[in-house]
């Protein structure tokens, strides 16, 4: 007789309840099973695909799961983060991975690629979609969503295990937690089925009035965005609209982005990881508000979680240059940082006198260009006849961004042995990983937008 693969014993069962409504503990790793079930303690390994070995202080002897009933890991801070480091480019593999690090050289072949987290690695020129330099990472101005005692005007949200939940209708804000320019995000679980609203550029904070703001919003048809308005007779603007409705969404979450413009009046969604929609404004007096809200509007068997929920500062300029793309996939393409656009193949790098450049033929020019990484803002590398295949079971978020898929890892405990369908077999710091997730559930995957 076989047993589920996706439940776990009874003993283990019962120490997850109790786990469960144990406080949030920051400094340990966070497993989710498939089944909806947590546990918090310290990952001692990975043994391929197979076992998940797991120190907590509810066991004496340490807790063994399998691998088939994980959906992620959430893993505590290490000393020495290598997020220290610098890493000034960003590499976009062909199956859309992103991989932090410096540009050491370039030839017709490969690329010599050398990062945060790991050795130099040699990476044929048709696995690579592109390369941005001077990245500056946007900056981290809110993590939580904080406990109860950090919001205001709470009617009816709880706090669970570092998640705010509502299972009726109420609402509950935070002041002054966006920049002018920021990128929000935060995942929305739900139990049979969400039906919520998430208030933002909101100086008003209360459910019904007169106000200039936005809101998102997911119910059991889908989710959109709408503008409120003071100006003209009109009170309600549609900004973007998406019909796939929440049974759609695996494992019962929506991983949402919104990217907000103000300086041109524009908004970006995406919805896990995919955008849906820029949209600009309609109204010419931009929203100013610094305030978000959610509103639960559920009701019955209904409950909606928020949790993961980021503010960043965005350099929306830097960024909208390099996600204009190279729309020709025969050739190479070069960004400079005023947003000039050049096309024809990328050569080789040249180091001279301390300063780097990238040698690109064009076929304007009778000699190629020389041209100093510090004037690049993004290198695009022309598509291969048959791209490689590249997409794998396990997803791993690295600390400082990026995002690498697996189709195999063993965890030990300083480093990380894992196979990628593109680059092969890597050793990773056990501090570079942020969080890992199985394919099929949600992850927070940051690809490049518009490209």
């Amino acid at each position: 007789m076989t047993t589920d693969p996706l439940t776990v014993n009874s003993t283990l069962k019962y120490l997850l309840c109790l786990l469960t409504f144990s406080p949030l503990l920051a400094a340990e790793d966070h497993i989710e099973l498939r089944d909806g079930s947590t546990l918090r303690g310290t990952v001692r390994s990975i043994e391929g695909n197979e076992k998940v070995v797991v120190d907590s202080t509810f066991s004496s002897s340490p807790i063994e799961l399998r691998g088939s009933a994980l959906r992620s890991i959430i893993f505590k801070p290490g000393g020495n983060d290598s997020t220290d480091r610098q890493s000034p480019e960003l590499l976009h593999l062909a199956n859309g991975d992103i991989l932090p690090g410096s540009l050491q050289g370039l030839d017709s072949k490969q690329v010599s690629f050398r990062t945060i987290h790991a050795d130099e690695l040699k990476i044929p020129r048709d696995h690579i979609r592109s390369i941005d330099f001077g990245v500056t990472p946007q900056k981290l101005v809110y993590a939580g969503p904080k406990p109860i005692a950090d919001w205001i005007d709470n009617d009816d949200w709880e706090w669970e295990n570092g998640k705010l939940t509502c299972d009726t209708s109420g609402t509950i804000a935070a002041e002054n937690v966006l920049p002018r320019q920021f990128i929000l995000r935060f995942r929305l679980e739900w139990e049979s089925g969400p039906n919520f609203r998430l208030y933002f550029c909101d100086d008003f904070l209360k459910r019904t009035g007169n106000a200039d703001r936005y809101y998102f919003e997911v119910n059991s048809m889908g989710s959109q965005l709408k503008r409120q308005t003071t100006e003209g007779g009109r009170r309600w603007h549609t900004l973007a609209q998406s019909h796939r409705r929440p049974q759609e969404y695996n494992g019962n979450s929506i991983d949402v982005e919104l990217r907000v413009d103000r300086d041109r009046r524009q908004i970006y969604v995406y919805l896990d990881g995919e955008k849906l929609q820029r949209t600009p404004d309609p109204i010419d007096s931009f929203p100013s508000g610094t305030g978000i809200m959610l509103q639960s509007q559920a009701g019955g068997d209904l409950k909606n979680i928020i949790s993961e929920l980021e503010i960043y500062e965005w350099d929306a300029v830097t960024e909208l240059r390099r996600n204009e793309g190279h729309d020709d996939p025969k050739t190479d393409g070069l960004v400079d940082v005023e947003g000039q656009h050049l096309s024809g193949a990328a050569l080789q790098l040249e180091e001279r006198d301390g300063n780097t450049s990238m040698i690109f033929a064009s076929p304007f020019n009778e000699q190629p260009l020389k041209i100093r990484t510090t004037r690049i803002s993004s290198l695009y590398f022309k598509h291969a006849p048959n791209p490689p295949a590249g997409q794998a079971p396990l997803q791993v978020d690295l600390r400082g961004g990026g995002t690498l898929q697996f189709s195999s890892l063993t965890l030990k405990e300083k480093v990380v042995e894992a196979t990628h369908p593109l680059l092969g077999r890597l050793i990773l710091e056990r501090n570079a990983i942020e969080r890992l997730a199985v394919t099929g559930q949600k992850s927070k995957p940051k690809g490049k937008e518009g490209s």
